[in-house]
């Protein structure tokens, strides 16, 4: 009986340990996130045939960035991560950094490619709204086109970006600008954003807030982010 006891009490041990071992890479898995949106950013910034224009980062009112999309998984639809900046309304700044989770957006299979790195940039407020507070689909409740890459106060007056709420950009050449994305949605991790600041506050006050404090995680993002925003190459 007792060896039977202490078999259980062993299992008990394991089984709380593996959980403790599973739970701790969690805040990891999120900074990685982080890092992840700041490589993105740099790479697509360092190619002319890439980068987003400076006035576009000015007038945008929030920014998605995803890593590594795969042709599969547009196909099978499964949900990816992604990291959601928006702007201050008041103070017009880059606030602190919140997670949500993507997918099912096509951008791959129209390029023919099957992975790719991108960063939605959010041209209204009400698109940003839904970004943290409820999912939204790319095709039905925000316009979404691939971004221009010339002077963007000029461009958008074309058809194709007046109109668009979000301005699609890729690491991959080629991507034509003002091809209409169809396919794909967006959902706040509020969850994963609690944890991540450990707080009870929910999504819409963490990513409108100007009192909470970046995370140094964080730091090196939102540097590159403004560094770009002001004009800088």
């Amino acid at each position: 009986m007792k060896q039977i006891t202490r078999i259980a009490l062993a299992c008990l041990g394991f089984v709380l340990l593996a959980a403790t071992t599973q739970a701790a890479p969690k805040r990891e898995k999120l900074v990685e996130n982080i890092v992840n949106g700041e490589y993105v950013l740099e790479e697509i910034m360092a190619n002319p045939e890439t980068a987003i224009p400076a006035d576009i980062l000015k007038d945008a009112k929030g920014i998605i960035f995803t890593l590594n999309y795969r042709g599969g998984f547009m196909v099978g639809g499964h949900a990816g991560n992604g990291i959601l900046i928006a702007k201050n309304p008041i103070t017009d700044e880059w606030g602190v950094p919140a997670f949500v989770r993507t997918g099912g957006a096509n951008i791959g299979l129209q390029l023919g490619v099957k992975e790719f790195d991108a960063v939605y940039v959010i041209m209204d407020l009400d698109t940003v709204r839904k970004a943290y507070t409820g999912r939204f689909d790319f095709g039905a409740d925000a316009a979404a086109v691939a971004g221009p890459l010339e002077s963007s106060r000029e461009a958008r007056q074309n058809v194709d970006f007046k109109n668009a709420k979000i301005l699609v950009y890729s690491n991959k050449k080629g991507l034509y600008a003002g091809v209409s994305v169809s396919a794909g949605w967006v959902a706040p991790n509020n969850k994963g954003t609690k944890f991540f600041y450990d707080t009870d506050y929910n999504m819409p006050e963490i990513v409108m807030s100007d009192w909470f404090e970046l995370p140094v995680e964080a730091k090196a993002l939102l540097q590159r982010l403004n560094f770009y925003t002001d004009g800088g190459r």
